[in-house]
């Protein structure tokens, strides 16, 4: 049944929508129960843009997940492939000095391809006080915090502090129309019963202390705060009598329920033990719900914008995933207006869905918004000019990676873009049958469709591989074209750090190889030292140290992204009893950024 367009106002409060970035068709649907569901540690991928507060690309912020770290480009953007996440709270953390640090918490499964938008708050200082005697700090307007004396501790030793404590704080309104990308995780929680639930906030607050050395300070055990919040206009007709109190676990991404705040005026006030973030919530029953969007010519919108909407709790959402699917958790009992917004924050599709009182199967939605789409079109033969029918095209705009399959020698790529301004568009094609790819070709866009022509996917053999001799023993490794070899990762503001890997996942010989590039100097082509570690069935060598004797990585070409690295390594590695043995290695691997 083709669903009604319609063009609908609520007011702005906060409904909470989880987003599942997963292809549902493969996977089954989140549970809309609130039983704590089965979490698993899958392979995913996940992109994602950091802005400031003016809504400004933020470049060279520290983006982490897991064990995972890179930082951001010059558009704001940070991609990572193929990195270890929880299937319930896949959690990525963003730093930045200058502003309090940003998050995200989704729900994924093995093998998606996901994307978040994170918004920074700036770390503003609102004020100090003397630590043996306390005092009262004022956030904003109503918003307060208040400490007895004698009741600051140092956050490292757990020694008591009798300086100054600096407050740096900011409140969250709930009613804010950007509160999606800038609240940290997601508003999923786990409350006293270990139960999991959605949450409806009605503000929240963030609250960080430092001694006069820049130290972080704590509350002392057995100590409390007391923290006041304003009830926003909006929400002061349904904001309850008493609330539950949640702070949020900055290491797994989940809000905890911890006390309860009472209603005062147009205040809530509650105790807390700790800082972190704070905020006051209401559990919210769920359901799930699933979709796919596409354009008006069948391509799936990848990295897009849905906003779910309801009078009576407001606005959430999320994105669609790189093959424009989405489907995750809503209100029970809601009628809501879903809207899919382009990358200027423009809605240019609505439509009604509930009243929600089960799963919502939503299917395939046409969407069509030809300025804030770009759509690649076009054919890849292979290296003899015949049509490439198992294949890939893989495209770069705006800092924001693509891709796109190719079947009977043709592909359609679609990309949402903000406004019509030109850009480049950086590809490659590259043909599963033969194993080979095109060098980096770049054409200039803008909106609308365009055909890319004809592309040649030959020019470079896509496998990736490593060629080992350790011991005595040669170890060949082919490795298939798409697994991740190659990574990127600050190490500081200036520095950072280049990682080549082979895992015994890619091979036979169960040896996994790790080496690191250290420093700024970094530059490509050329000889560098390493640090790193190699295990054989369980056995540990490595040459931790980074000096003269370190083994020397010859970089020999060094590709554009979405093209090959190739170079060798000659050196030693030690065993656990000190013994050191010889160390070669050839490899080729792909440079995913």
């Amino acid at each position: 049944m083709r669903k009604q367009l319609l063009l609908l106002t609520f007011p702005i409060v906060f409904l909470f929508v989880i987003f599942a970035c997963n292809k549902y068709k493969d996977s089954p649907p989140p549970s809309s129960g609130n039983e704590l569901p089965e979490e698993k540690t899958v392979t995913a991928s996940l992109q994602g843009k950091v802005l400031d507060e003016n809504g400004a690309p933020v470049a060279g912020a520290t983006v982490t997940s897991g064990d995972a770290s890179t930082s951001t480009d010059e558009h704001g953007v940070f991609n990572f492939s193929r990195i270890k996440l929880s299937s319930r709270f896949g959690y990525v953390k963003v730093v930045k000095q200058g502003y309090f640090a940003g998050s995200r918490s989704i729900l994924t499964t093995a093998g998606s391809e996901n994307f978040v938008s994170i918004k920074l708050i700036p770390r503003t200082s609102k004020g100090s006080f003397s630590a043996s005697s306390g005092g009262v700090v004022t956030v904003q307007t109503g918003s307060t915090v208040t400490f007895d004396g004698a009741s600051i501790v140092n956050a490292a030793t757990n020694a008591a502090y009798n300086g100054t404590v600096h407050i740096y704080a900011s409140y969250l309104d709930p009613t804010a129309a950007d509160v999606p990308a800038r609240m940290p995780g997601d508003l999923r929680g786990i409350g006293g019963d270990g139960k999991e639930t959605m949450l409806q906030s009605f503000g929240m607050m963030v609250v960080e202390l430092e001694g006069d050395g820049g130290e972080k300070l704590q509350i002392a055990g057995g100590k409390k705060a007391t923290i006041s919040m304003q009830i926003p206009d909006a929400l002061k007709g349904s904001a309850p009598s008493t609330i539950p109190l949640w702070y949020f676990n900055d290491t797994t991404g989940r809000w905890i329920e911890q006390g309860v705040a009472t209603r005062k005026g147009d205040l809530y006030v509650g105790e807390t033990t700790h800082f972190s973030w704070w905020n006051c919530d209401a559990p919210v029953g769920t359901v799930s719900f699933h979709v796919q969007l596409k354009d008006a010519h069948g391509n799936p919108l990848a990295y897009t914008y849905l906003r779910f909407t309801s009078p009576t709790l407001g606005t959430r959402g999320g994105f669609t995933t790189a093959d424009g699917y989405a489907s995750g958790l809503i209100p029970k009992g809601q009628v809501l207006k879903m809207e899919a917004l382009n990358s200027c924050g423009s809605a240019y599709f609505g439509v009604n869905i509930g009243p929600a009182l089960g799963d919502q199967e939503l299917g395939t939605l046409t969407v069509t918004d030809e300025r804030a789409v770009l759509t690649l079109t076009g054919t890849v033969v292979n290296c003899n000019g015949g049509n490439v029918d198992s294949g890939y095209v893989q495209a770069i705009v705006d800092g924001l990676q693509y891709r796109a399959n190719v079947v009977k020698g043709a592909f359609s790529l679609a990309m949402p873009r903000c406004g019509s301004e030109a850009a480049d568009a950086k590809l490659v094609a590259g043909d599963y049958k033969t194993l080979q790819q095109s060098n980096t070709i770049t054409l200039p866009v803008t909106t609308g469709s365009i055909d890319a022509g004809k592309l040649s996917a030959c020019g470079s053999d896509i496998n990736q591989y490593f060629n080992i001799t350790f011991k005595g023993q040669t170890y060949n490794m082919t490795v298939n074209p798409d697994s991740v070899c190659y990574a990127e990762a600050p190490m500081g503001d200036t520095i950072r750090q280049y990682a080549f890997l082979v895992d015994e996942s890619y091979n036979n010989y169960g040896l996994t190889y790790i080496w690191w590039i250290h420093g700024q100097e970094f530059k490509g082509v050329g000889t560098y030292r390493t640090s790193g570690y190699m295990t054989i069935n369980g056995v540990y060598y490595t040459h931790p140290t980074l000096d003269d004797s370190s083994p020397k990585c010859t970089i020999k070409t060094f590709g554009a992204v979405n093209e090959f690295i190739t170079g060798t390594v000659t050196g030693q590695l030690k065993d656990t009893t000190g013994t050191w043995f010889p160390l070669t290695c050839d490899f080729k691997v792909k440079r995913v950024r």
